[in-house]
């Protein structure tokens, strides 16, 4: 993954992309799941690493997983109620609810760690040139370059805004009260914010001083070009894009998956 040029990796995100928001198997949903986190670990991305930058997510996805069993579901008397909860009638479980929960779980937990592989195994630099050579203005890639280095920066401004605030003694009170909270948190984004600007506009006036944007071609140092491996690494997610599209268009005379509430039933009834 480290070898292979940038868009040649996007191809394979967009038809990953495709794919997961057409199946409606929550079975085979959880096996493209795993299968791109164990892609990631074979990447050299180490599972400390994944899970630290999955954990917050983590707790996004549960919390709204409850949210979505609860809330998300409409009414209907042709509907299946799975259980009550603590047997209270105005608790039910809906066996929809807990479907398009689990559904929004496994979609957003595999968007977000096939980024986390293209992000580690990418570089912004070479991501900036296979643009270009897409007659993509030249002016738009950098851009997104600055935005896309911006984001870690900003991160390090707040962490150093938040370590000088606490060698002033700013913070070491308690922060037991709304008002407290609010003057600590309004203080540290205001800070950061400030800072942030200040490196933009020293940003700015350098692109400006080298005259940047002022022809509409540019000669680059370095060209990203399609090798023998992108080319079979293309050809290779085709395949099995278009045959995972045709057996979710049933083309393919092969099973569907079960699914959960079936196997469910059989074992439990």
């Amino acid at each position: 993954m480290h070898k292979l040029n940038p868009i040649s990796k996007i191809i394979f995100l967009i038809y990953l992309t495709i794919i997961i928001f057409l199946i409606s198997s929550l079975i085979l949903l959880s096996i493209i799941s795993f299968s791109i986190i164990i892609l990631a670990l074979c990447c050299g991305i180490t599972f400390k690493n994944l899970f630290r930058k999955l954990k917050f997510m983590i707790i996004i996805l549960i919390f709204s997983v409850l949210l979505n069993i609860f809330f998300n579901a409409i009414p209907s008397n042709q509907e299946t109620i799975l259980f009550y909860l603590f047997n209270l009638e105005f608790l039910p479980i809906r066996r929809l609810a807990v479907y398009y929960a689990f559904k929004a779980l496994f979609i957003v937990l595999t968007l977000f760690s096939s980024a986390i592989i293209f992000s580690n195994t990418t570089s912004m630099k070479d991501f900036v040139y296979a643009l270009i050579s897409l007659k993509i203005p030249y002016k738009y890639c950098f851009s997104f370059m600055v935005g896309i280095r911006y984001i870690p920066l900003i991160e390090e401004e707040a962490r150093t805004v938040a370590l000088a605030q606490k060698a002033r003694g700013f913070g070491l009170e308690k922060v037991n009260t709304f008002k407290k909270a609010y003057r600590l948190v309004f203080e540290r984004l205001a800070a950061t914010l400030v800072t942030i600007l200040r490196k933009s506009q020293v940003t700015s006036i350098s692109m400006e001083n080298r005259c940047f944007g002022i022809s509409k071609k540019r000669t680059n140092l370095t060209t990203v070009k399609f090798k023998k491996i992108d080319y079979f690494f293309v050809l290779i997610s085709t395949i099995l894009f278009s045959m995972m599209l045709l057996y979710l268009l049933q083309f393919l005379p092969l099973p569907q998956f079960p699914s959960l509430y079936s196997i469910f039933q059989q074992i439990f009834l």
